[in-house]
């Protein structure tokens, strides 16, 4: 097992050997293998790789239903983070499309674009003038998968959906303020200043790992480096349960579900890595955005209402919900196949 204090790990020789052996040419295999124990059972509460009953794994995404109570009039509403991915199947956007138009009265969605793909109505919300393609890149990504992209498959056109995000222009504003300061400038400071100190805390080694850590920018593939040397300083990590699925994958040829397992996997840990990057605060920042669409819905007399948003979006979009609303209760209401991977009976 490992020890209590992760702190004692940096100075035994073994582990010394190990971070040097990772600069090796074989550095890169081993620290994959790292990557994936990383991606630990506790991931995002929106998102979870879940096996089935028939050998197969589905990748499922969650409906969190949240009542909420306006403090300002004190008129009741439900809003359900309605989480999505933006590569999955075809019959999983087809499903997201009927509950939508039947279960509530406006859906908030998030979607990066021109504001000429908008046009404001007489209530003050802004609608999709026309549906939108994904990108040859998106496309490319999804058939690697066997998936199909979110914007080829889910029209977001008319009623009840409105567009809650930040448009492209403001997007770029935003990221602009890297250049002037600002709190993106102090994440990245902050990003950086981890990159080089790595995960243990002040006074435990890390100092003396400085040097290795900055040598690592010489070589190929410096992350997976910094990974393992993190992973090593933590004392160890508790391994994903889509680990073991992926090396059989793997060892019996069959990549493909190898690969889709581990982006499965991924998606799932990958609100817990956003915490304090500057892809972090332009999710908040957006996410911002959606909850002031949120009370322009409340104050239109809206009782249902949808943030159609993806996973990663939801753990703080939960608590700026928290904070505008009073929130009375919030549960999972479903779970939501995005795509299977296995074969497995239709039963399933």
């Amino acid at each position: 097992p490992p020890p209590t204090s992760p702190a004692c790990l940096p100075a035994r020789g073994p582990c010394w050997l190990l971070r040097l052996w990772a600069c090796s040419p074989l550095g890169p295999v081993c620290s994959m293998g790292i990557m994936m124990t990383l991606l630990s059972a506790a991931g995002s509460p929106y998102l979870r790789l879940r096996p089935t009953s028939q050998g197969a794994w589905a990748v499922e995404t969650a409906v969190v239903s949240c009542a909420l109570r306006d403090r300002a009039s004190g008129s009741r509403l439900t809003v359900d983070l309605f989480s999505t991915v933006h590569l999955a199947s075809g019959e999983y956007y087809a499903g997201i499309k009927d509950a939508c138009t039947a279960r509530y009265e406006r859906v908030l969605f998030e979607m990066i674009a021109d504001g000429s793909c908008f046009e404001r109505g007489a209530d003050g919300a802004r609608r999709l003038v026309r549906p939108l393609q994904a990108s040859d890149q998106q496309r490319v990504l999804a058939a690697q998968y066997g998936l199909t992209a979110q914007m080829d498959a889910l029209d977001l056109c008319g009623d009840p959906f409105v567009h809650s995000d930040m448009l492209s222009a403001e997007l770029g504003e935003a990221a602009s303020s890297l250049a002037t300061g600002g709190p993106l400038l102090d994440r990245a400071a902050e990003a950086l200043g981890g990159l080089v100190r790595g995960a243990s805390a002040p006074g435990t080694g890390a100092a003396a790992r400085v040097p290795l850590r900055l040598a690592a920018w010489a070589l190929p593939a410096p992350e997976l480096l910094l990974l393992l040397d993190d992973w090593i300083a933590s004392g160890g990590a508790s391994p994903a349960p889509a680990l073991r699925p992926i090396a059989r994958a793997a060892l019996r040829g069959d990549f493909a579900a190898a690969r889709s397992l581990a982006l499965a996997q991924t998606l799932a840990q990958g609100d817990r890595s956003q915490g304090r990057t500057v892809a972090g605060e332009m999710v908040r920042q957006r996410n911002a955005r959606a909850v002031e669409e949120v009370g322009r819905a409340a104050a239109a007399g809206c009782s249902r209402v949808a943030l159609l948003f993806g996973a990663l979006h939801m753990r703080d979009m939960r608590q700026l919900l928290a904070r505008r609303f009073d929130l009375e209760a919030a549960s999972i209401s479903e779970w939501r196949t995005a795509w299977l991977i296995g074969s497995t009976p239709s039963g399933e």
